[in-house]
Formats: structure tokens, C-alpha cells, sequence
């Protein structure tokens, strides 16, 4: 089996900004500050772009061809992808740990992380808090300010890569272009929306909030055409870990056994493998299956390559 490029969601939040619609070469008024391009979780589901599987729901063809897909990962989950641009401050959010989404939900732990796309002068994300007092940031939760009294402000720029864990209070500001790399579960607790009205949830929130959990970016910098080739470790996790390739010309790599999912970051990239060869410009992603073996990038660009981690390895 070849690569398997996705078609995206697009969702149109009230928060959204422009650079999807300008990445992706969307015309028309609708702003679509979001885009799900890898997802098996349920209303999100991609189907395949072209291909042999055209058409073709993402979780029902991993079904069908599971270890072909999967490889040897024990699960049906995929890690997911999301590209988001804030025109505006999204929610201020956090997100269940495996356990308490298990036991309340249904569904699995959502940890994410961000790689910087773009971000304008003076961005910042929030991430954590800048009190452990719980009983202020309930007051602030109350009248729906929490974000601007207790938000950690970090500022960030193109070629950041940031790990947000369950738990960890977090935003994306204002002017900051992003993509999400995620692991399988999808719930979130909204704890501040600033006074848009949307529906909150303070109780969930402060069950599974960790005001220790503050996170710091990792600076890769921008993708540099003239640098030298390389790869480097973005963020790891206990579910999952994204490498960040820079690609000069071409760059072979070998794969161990489970799928990988391939984000074009910076330029743009053409992924060849002995089944077939697909495109991916930026900010796009395809899912690489197992059986793949290996694949070849091409091109002068900064690809993300993302797996999950097998029960019990250290990545």
C-alpha cells in the first residue's frame, strides 16, 4: 500500500484567521480557521484522496486493512492532525488524561502539541497558569476572565514546537498559525471563552487541571533552504513523538513497523515509496502505512514525521 493523502474537515470557528483558506487556496468569504487532515475520531473521520481508495473512510479502510496500516501498534487510533489559524484568542481549554477520559467520556486522552507555521510580531500562546491558587482561578472561572488574569503568556514564533499535556491550562493566541500534532482522544473542557457565550465547562476543567504543568517551547527556527539537511526531535510523549525533518534534494527513510503521518511544514514535498507517490504541499499531511517499509521525501522542505508509541516504549 502507497501513501494515502487525506481529504480535510474544514470547520469555520468564530476565532478563525485566513492563512488556512490562503495555504490551502480556498476562495470566498467563509474563513476556515480550522482543518482536521488526519482523524478516525468519530464526526472527524477523513476520507482518502485519490488513489486505489478513493473516497474511502479513513477508520473503515484501517479496518479492512489493518496491519497493513497499523503495522504492530496494538490500537485502532491514529494520531491526529489539525491545522488552525487564530484570527482572534481561542478558547482557553484542558484537556482529560487517559484515566478520567476512560471513566467520564468514553474516549481517550488528549494530549497535543503545536509546530509554529507563522506567527505575527509580539504572538503568544497561553500554556499553564501563573497561580496554583485553585480558588482564585475558580473566581476568575466564574465571571469567565481566567485567561487574562491567570493565563501563562508565551510568546512564540515560526519553528517553535510546544508539547501540551492533559491537564495543562492552554490557548493559541491571537495571529498564531499552527499545526496540531495529537494523540487519539478528542474532549475538551472549555474553562474561559472570553465573554463569547459559548458553553463552558468549569467542572470538568478543574477536575483534570495540573497548575503545574508548564510547558516551554522547543526553538528549531525556521526552515532555512540553505542549511544542511537533518533531522532533530521535535516533542515526545509516552503516546506519541514527532520528528522534524529539513530536506535538501531527497532523504530516504526507513520505517520499524507502524504507520507514520508526514506534515508538510515549510516548501513543499513529493513522498515516494515502492506502491505509489503522492504530493504534499504545505501544510498538508498523509498517512504513511506500515507496509510502506520506507519511504523517500523530495523537494527543499521541513517535513513533520509522526507516530505513536507502542505500550511501554520510550520514544
Amino acid at each position: 500500500m502507497g501513501p494515502l493523502l487525506l481529504r480535510p474537515n474544514y470547520i469555520s470557528p468564530v476565532w478563525s484567521g485566513p492563512r488556512v483558506n490562503e495555504a490551502r487556496g480556498i476562495a470566498g468569504e467563509t474563513l476556515y480557521g480550522e482543518s482536521f487532515d488526519v482523524s478516525v475520531h468519530e464526526g472527524l473521520v477523513n476520507t482518502v484522496e485519490g488513489g486505489p481508495f478513493d473516497g474511502k473512510p479513513l477508520d473503515e479502510l484501517v479496518r479492512t486493512h489493518r496491519a497493513e496500516i497499523m503495522g504492530d501498534l496494538p490500537d485502532d487510533g491514529i494520531v491526529q492532525i489539525i491545522v488552525m489559524d487564530a484570527g482572534e484568542n481561542l478558547s482557553v481549554q484542558v484537556h482529560p488524561d487517559e484515566a478520567y477520559a476512560q471513566a467520564h467520556e468514553g474516549d481517550h486522552e488528549k494530549t497535543e502539541s503545536w509546530y509554529i507555521l507563522a506567527a505575527d510580531p509580539g504572538a503568544f500562546i497561553y500554556c499553564g497558569t501563573t497561580t496554583d491558587d485553585v480558588a482564585a482561578l475558580r473566581a476568575s472561572a466564574a465571571d469567565d476572565t481566567l485567561g487574562e488574569k491567570y493565563g501563562r503568556k508565551v510568546p512564540v514564533s515560526e519553528g517553535d514546537f510546544v508539547l501540551i499535556p492533559a491537564g495543562t491550562l492552554h490557548a493559541m493566541g491571537k495571529g498564531v498559525f499552527a499545526l496540531e500534532v495529537g494523540s487519539l482522544g478528542f474532549k475538551t473542557y472549555r474553562i474561559c471563552d472570553w465573554g463569547r457565550g459559548r458553553e463552558l465547562h468549569v467542572r470538568q476543567a478543574f477536575d483534570v487541571l495540573r497548575t503545574d504543568s508548564l510547558p516551554t517551547p522547543n526553538h528549531l527556527g525556521p526552515f532555512d533552504p540553505q542549511a544542511s539537511a537533518g533531522v532533530r526531535r521535535g516533542v515526545t510523549h509516552r503516546l506519541f513523538a514527532s520528528d522534524v525533518i529539513d530536506v535538501r534534494g531527497t532523504w530516504e527513510q526507513a520505517m520499524d513497523g507502524r504507520y507514520e503521518v508526514l506534515s508538510c511544514v515549510a516548501g513543499s514535498a513529493r513522498v515516494r515509496t515502492a506502491e505509489g507517490e503522492v504530493d504534499l504541499p504545505f501544510t498538508r499531511s498523509l498517512l504513511m502505512p506500515a507496509s510502506a517499509g520506507s519511504y523517500t521525501i523530495e523537494g527543499t522542505c521541513r517535513v513533520l514525521r509522526s507516530y505513536a508509541a507502542r505500550p511501554g516504549e520510550a520514544l
